[in-house]
C-alpha cells in the first residue's frame, strides 16, 4: 500500500513560500523601516516572527557574548536561552501594554494585533544588530559584540515602541493633546517595569540577569 506524500510535499511548500515571504519581508524593512505602517497587507505573522527571532537571537547573543559571567553561575545554554527569552518576551508585553493602554484612553481604534503587526515591523534592524553580534563572539571581540548588542535592546524595546505610539498619536486626531498621551505611555511603561523586575528579582531569571552586567 502507498502512503501518499502530497500533504507533506504541500507543507513543504508552504513552508518555503512562508520562509521566503519572511525574508523578503525582512529585507524590506531594513531598506524602508517605515513602510508597512499604514499599509494593511502587510502580514501579522511576519510581524510576529520578526519578534521571537529578535529574541531568540538576542537570548543566544547574551549567552555567548558573557562567557565569564556566567561561568559562575554555569547555566546550559538551552536555559540561558528560556529564561532570556521568556523574560524579553515579557518586556514585549510591557511595550504592547503601555500602547494599547494609550490608544484606548486617546478612544483610537487599534487593536492588539495591528498594534502588534505594527511594531514587530520595525524588527528587521534589531535583528540584524543582533546577528552582528552573535558573529562577533565567534571572533571574541566581545566588548564590541556588547556595545552593538545594547543598541539592538534600545531600538527594540524603547526606540520602536516610542516611535510607534508617536507615529499613532500624531496621526489621529484626538480630544487630548497627543504630547500627554506620550507621557502617559512612558508613565506606564515605567510602573509596568518596575512592577516586573520586582516579580523577578528572585526567579531563576533573576539570578542569570543578575550575572550578565554590560
Amino acid at each position: 500500500m502507498e502512503v501518499s506524500t502530497a500533504p507533506t510535499n504541500d507543507s513543504l511548500e508552504k513552508l518555503k513560500t512562508d520562509a521566503k515571504n519572511f525574508i523578503q519581508f525582512l529585507v524590506q524593512q531594513l531598506k524602508t523601516p517605515s513602510a508597512h505602517f499604514h499599509t494593511t497587507n502587510t502580514s501579522l505573522q511576519n510581524s510576529l516572527l520578526s519578534i521571537l527571532l529578535f529574541i531568540l537571537l538576542t537570548s543566544a547573543t547574551f549567552y555567548a557574548a558573557f562567557p565569564t559571567s556566567l561561568t559562575a553561575l554555569s547555566p546550559s545554554f538551552f536555559q540561558v536561552v528560556l529564561y532570556l527569552s521568556i523574560f524579553f518576551l515579557l518586556v514585549v508585553v510591557i511595550n504592547l501594554t503601555a500602547t494599547t493602554s494609550t490608544v484606548k484612553l486617546f478612544s483610537i481604534s487599534e487593536s492588539i494585533p495591528e498594534l502588534t503587526r505594527k511594531l514587530g515591523g520595525f524588527y528587521a534592524i534589531p535583528i540584524a544588530l543582533s546577528l552582528v553580534s552573535l558573529l562577533l563572539t565567534f571572533i571574541h571581540s566581545y566588548s564590541i559584540s556588547i556595545i552593538i548588542l545594547a543598541i539592538a535592546i534600545f531600538i527594540a524595546f524603547i526606540l520602536i515602541p516610542l516611535v510607534t505610539i508617536i507615529k499613532i498619536l500624531f496621526n489621529e486626531p484626538t480630544s487630548i493633546d497627543s504630547f500627554y498621551g506620550i507621557l502617559f505611555y512612558i508613565a506606564v511603561t515605567t510602573i509596568t517595569s518596575i512592577l516586573l523586575a520586582t516579580f523577578l528579582v528572585d526567579t531563576a531569571i533573576g539570578e542569570i540577569l543578575r550575572f550578565i552586567q554590560f
